[in-house]
C-alpha cells in the first residue's frame, strides 16, 4: 500500500479529485489531501475527508495552532510514496518552477525528495502561454511529472488543449510513478482481444473476449519500466503502449507476432485467437439458403513463437471447460513456453468479458506456481511476478 499526497488547486476541475481518491483507494492506497485556499472555493474538505477518511490540511501554520504535531509540510513531504497535485493550475506550475512556497502545497512539494506528477487544467491560451510552456520544461528538466492535459471542451465554452486527463490515465501514471521499474530495458509483447473470421461481407466467427486481460497486463508492464508492443482484436480498451496494432483475424494477428517477435524479450499470448477460419463468400449471402461453412485451422501463434523463441519468455493462455491441467501440461510442452495460464471459462462471474478471472499458472516444468481468484487487473500483477 502506497502513501499518496493528493495536492487539490483552484480550478473548476477539482471535483475530478473525488473520483481518484476512489480510484487509489480501490487499489488499497492511503490518500491524504492538501487545499489551497482557492481550491475550498470549488469543493469542500469536508467532501475529500469523507472520501479519504483521513484529515484535510490546508494551513501552512498548522503547527504554531496545534503544538504537539509535527511541522506538518515536513511530515507530509517525508512521509508519502508520492506528491500528485490535480488539478494543476498555471498559477501553482509558475510557483513551484520558481521555487516560491507561500502555502502548505507549495512548501510541501519544495520539501519532498519524492515523486511529484502534474496534472494541468487551464484554458488552452494560458496551457499555450509561453510563460506556462516555459515553466513546464523547467520543471520537467528537474524531474517532475506530467500526465495530460488533452483536448477537451473547456468551462469557457472554448474547445482545445487543456482539459484535464481522464481519471484512469491520471491514477495509471501515478501508480506507474510508485512501481520498481523491474522490466526497464525490456520489450514485452502483448497479444490481446478476440480475433474474428469473416463469413462474407458483413458476418463474422468471433467469440466473448473483452480484452481486459491483455490490456491490464500491458499497463502493469508499462508500470514496471517495459517498452510494450500491444497487438489487439476489436476492444475500446487500448493501454499506453509504446507501439499498438489492431487487427481482425487470427492471420492478421499471426503475421503481427510475427513482425515484432524479433524485437521482444517477452511474449504474453493473452488472445483468444480463433482455432478456425472459414472460406470467405463475398457479399451478404442471402438468408433463406441453407449453408454449410467449411472450417479450416488457423496458423498456430504459439506453436510458432516457441519453436523460434531461442532465449526470449513466451507466456501462453488456456481456456478451458473446467480446470483441466492435464491438457495445459501437453501444451506447454508442445508449444515450448516458459508459462501457461489456466482459467476455466465455465465459472460463474469469471473469464470472458468478466473484471474477474480464476486463473492457476504453470511453469515449463508443469509445477504450480499461483493459483487463485482476484481482478483481472491484479491477477495482471500476479502473472508478472511470476515471469520475473
Amino acid at each position: 500500500m502506497a502513501k499518496i499526497v493528493l495536492g487539490i488547486t483552484g480550478s473548476i476541475a477539482a471535483y475530478k479529485a473525488c473520483d481518484i481518491i476512489r480510484e487509489f483507494k480501490k487499489k488499497n492506497n492511503e490518500v491524504i489531501c492538501i487545499m489551497t485556499s482557492a481550491a475550498k472555493e470549488f469543493i469542500t474538505p469536508l467532501t475529500l475527508a469523507t472520501l479519504s477518511e483521513n484529515p484535510v490540511y490546508d494551513d501552512i501554520f498548522y503547527f504554531s495552532k496545534n503544538y504537539n504535531s509535527k511541522i506538518k509540510h515536513i511530515d507530509l513531504s517525508q512521509d508519502c510514496d508520492l506528491i500528485l497535485v490535480v488539478p494543476a493550475t498555471a498559477n501553482i506550475i509558475g510557483k513551484i518552477a520558481s521555487g516560491i512556497a507561500d502555502d502548505l502545497l507549495t512548501a510541501t512539494v519544495m520539501a519532498s525528495k519524492k515523486p511529484v506528477l502534474f496534472a494541468p487544467a487551464m484554458n488552452k491560451n494560458m496551457w499555450e502561454n509561453n510563460i506556462v510552456k516555459e515553466n513546464v520544461v523547467k520543471l520537467k528538466k528537474f524531474g517532475y511529472k506530467f500526465v495530460g492535459p488533452k483536448k477537451g471542451l473547456l468551462a469557457c465554452g472554448d474547445y482545445g488543449d487543456g482539459h484535464i486527463e481522464d481519471t484512469e490515465k491520471i491514477v495509471n501514471e501515478a501508480i506507474s510513478l510508485l512501481k520498481k521499474k523491474s522490466l526497464k530495458n525490456k520489450t514485452v509483447l502483448i497479444l490481446s482481444g478476440p480475433t474474428a473470421e469473416k463469413i462474407d461481407d458483413i458476418r463474422y466467427i468471433t467469440n466473448a473476449s473483452s480484452g481486459k486481460t491483455g490490456f491490464f497486463l500491458a499497463n502493469e508492464a508499462k508500470a514496471r519500466g517495459a517498452n510494450v508492443i500491444f497487438i489487439t482484436g476489436k476492444t475500446d480498451l487500448i493501454p499506453d503502449a509504446d507501439i499498438c496494432q489492431k487487427i481482425e483475424s487470427a492471420n492478421d494477428m499471426f503475421e503481427m507476432a510475427k513482425k515484432y517477435f524479433k524485437k521482444s524479450d517477452i511474449i504474453i499470448s493473452a488472445a483468444a485467437v480463433g482455432d478456425f477460419t472459414v472460406e470467405k463468400i463475398d457479399g451478404k449471402i442471402p438468408r433463406e439458403k441453407n449453408l454449410n461453412l467449411k472450417l479450416k485451422p488457423t496458423k498456430d501463434i504459439l506453436g510458432f513463437l516457441g519453436v523460434n523463441k531461442k532465449n526470449k519468455k513466451i507466456i501462453g493462455f488456456s481456456a478451458e471447460i473446467g480446470n483441466n491441467l492435464k491438457r495445459a501440461k501437453e501444451k506447454i510442452k508442445r508449444k515450448n513456453l516458459d508459462f501457461i495460464v489456466v482459467n476455466d471459462v465455465t465459472k460463474k462471474d469469471c473469464g470472458f468479458g468478466s473484471d474477474h478471472n480464476d486463473i492457476i499458472i504453470l511453469n515449463k516444468k508443469g509445477k504450480v506456481v499461483f493459483s487463485g481468484g482476484g481482478t483481472k487487473e491484479f491477477l495482471a500483477e500476479k502473472i508478472l511476478d511470476c515471469i520475473e
